[in-house]
């Protein structure tokens, strides 16, 4: 039964989706001799919970209307399917779609050449609108226009914010993040999303997946925490008040500029971050090298007192035995995976001096095969 289903949802057989999910995967770990006896299971909303999209837009032959496209996956020519709704996204997203189709016809500058909308929500019905262009956008009238479609849509009941798009363009109407605020059990925390910039999509999934990490955190507060590619700071700034310090890495400029903000939103004094790889990360705990960066975010390595390492990598996993031996030094490490496959051949070498002590499914993108993971490790 399990597929993907393209821009749809199938809420009355939601259960039965994730049911055949997570039998995959714990069928997959139990062929890699992996113990699985007790686990976790946090499903999503049926239906609204992708708070961030991409569409590309097809117009007819005068212009005069339009439609929402996504591709179907591995076809060509590229099978293309029109959207007249999106039960996938949030309510915002929807609205948003529904009021593009009533107010942008209007204004043919904003029509012309656009190929492509991406929308960026928050659980507080707020979202952000990108327009993108095969032409020059005149700055001065594409404000002036979106001034316009703003106010029609506040009128709505919506509040957007809008972005141009075009090649080496880039045009805030007002601006490019917003705010959201992730619930768990005893606090909130807050989080600056840039449109364009990687965020968790279903919000939903994200908080039980920071919940669960912070979880695995107790008695944790004479140690410190190490995360790798923190990306714009999520699980850095939710778990931060459980350790004594954290360190985190991050190698792109945009999402550790982010992070910081972040920090600060959140008042966290006992968090710094450094624009290191892995692997650097490793050389300067070795001593193997000095770097500049940890100086100017004036860090010294040699003072923490790291207990627990926080990894969420890419789907190829830790990829070498060097990316595995540096995770096997920690006492206590959370493995977040978007890849069951490559989760369970990093268990595989991981459990040879570690423990699996909490297992945690995530349903981040239901109706689909992909199930997220959570995994604490403890050393034997």
């Amino acid at each position: 039964m399990l597929q993907t289903l393209i821009g749809k949802t199938d809420p009355q057989n939601y259960d039965q989706y994730l049911k055949e999910k997570i039998s995959n995967v714990v069928t997959l770990f139990k062929k890699n001799n992996l113990t699985i006896d007790n686990y976790s299971v946090f499903e999503s909303p049926k239906e609204y919970y992708r708070m961030r999209t991409e569409f590309c837009v097809f117009f007819n032959e005068d212009r005069s209307d339009f439609n929402f496209c996504m591709f179907e996956p591995n076809t060509k020519p590229k099978k293309r399917i029109e959207l007249q709704s999106f039960p996938v996204g949030s309510k915002a997203i929807n609205k948003a779609m529904q009021l593009l189709k009533k107010h942008l016809l209007s204004y043919n500058e904003l029509k012309h050449k656009l190929f492509q909308i991406d929308f960026l929500s928050n659980q507080s019905g707020e979202i952000i609108i990108a327009l993108n262009y095969h032409k020059a956008i005149n700055e001065i009238e594409f404000k002036k226009n979106i001034n316009d479609i703003k106010r029609l849509f506040l009128n709505e009941g919506l509040k957007a914010q809008f972005i141009g798009r075009a090649k080496k363009q880039l045009i805030l109407a007002d601006t490019d993040t917003i705010l959201e605020t992730i619930h768990t059990k005893d606090r909130d925390f807050y989080l600056y999303q840039v449109e364009g910039n990687f965020s968790q999509p279903n919000i939903y999934a994200c908080q039980n997946m920071v919940q669960f990490a912070r979880d695995c955190c107790t008695d944790c507060k004479n140690v410190d925490l190490i995360e790798l590619y923190c990306g714009s700071g999520t699980f850095t700034v939710c778990l931060a008040d459980l350790f004594r310090k954290v360190m985190s890495t991050e190698v792109s400029r945009v999402p550790t500029n982010t992070a910081l903000k972040n920090i600060e939103k959140n008042n966290i004094k006992n968090t710094k971050i450094a624009r290191l790889s892995a692997v650097e990360v490793a050389q300067a705990l070795n001593n193997v090298r000095e770097f500049n960066r940890l100086k100017e975010a004036d860090i010294n390595i040699h003072e923490y007192n790291f207990n627990t390492l926080l990894i969420d990598p890419p789907r190829s996993g830790l990829c070498d035995k060097e990316a595995l031996d540096f995770t096997a030094r920690f006492d206590r490490v959370i493995y977040i995976s978007c890849n069951p496959e490559t989760l369970v051949s990093d268990l595989t070498y991981l459990t040879k001096t570690h423990e699996i002590k909490r297992i945690a499914f995530f349903d981040q993108f239901p109706y689909t095969n992909h199930l997220e993971s959570g995994i604490l490790l403890e050393k034997k």
